[in-house]
């Protein structure tokens, strides 16, 4: 099967208390010879969060620097697509479904890798089953 994580399924995936049950299970029925692919963006949302973490002292910054080797251990695959022809696809699902052009580039990846999306943002699984993007339940 083929995964799309979004940067708050991995952030509940990874740091301790944002863990819960439901995202435990989700990762468990993840297979070994599955794919997961992320957009380019994820590392940017990523460290957004990590500077929250250390700005709001829920971590400290060494704290968060541990979570780094959990992200790395998921086996994640970086999608490169960019350009004018992507820009354009990104812009009109923010237009058809109101999300940023973040979010955006989730559910277009998803689609285009016929995965399910794997996401805790309720705006984003909404447009996903929408648009007919399977979403991780």
């Amino acid at each position: 099967m083929v995964y799309v994580y979004d940067a708050s399924f991995i952030a509940a995936t990874i740091i301790p208390d944002e863990k819960n049950a439901r995202v435990d299970k989700l990762r468990e029925s993840v297979g070994e010879n599955d794919e997961i692919y992320i957009p380019q963006l994820l590392w940017y949302e990523i460290t957004n969060i990590f500077k929250n973490l250390t700005r709001r002292k829920r971590y400290t910054y060494e704290e968060v620097l541990t979570f780094f080797p959990r992200i790395d251990a998921i086996r994640l695959t970086i999608d490169s697509e960019a350009g004018i022809t992507y820009s354009e696809k990104l812009l009109r699902l923010c237009n058809d479904y109101n999300l940023s052009a973040y979010d955006a580039a989730y559910l277009e990846l998803a689609g285009r890798k016929k995965a399910f999306l794997c996401t805790m943002d309720e705006k984003l699984r909404t447009a996903a089953a929408q648009c007919g993007v399977a979403v991780l339940e």
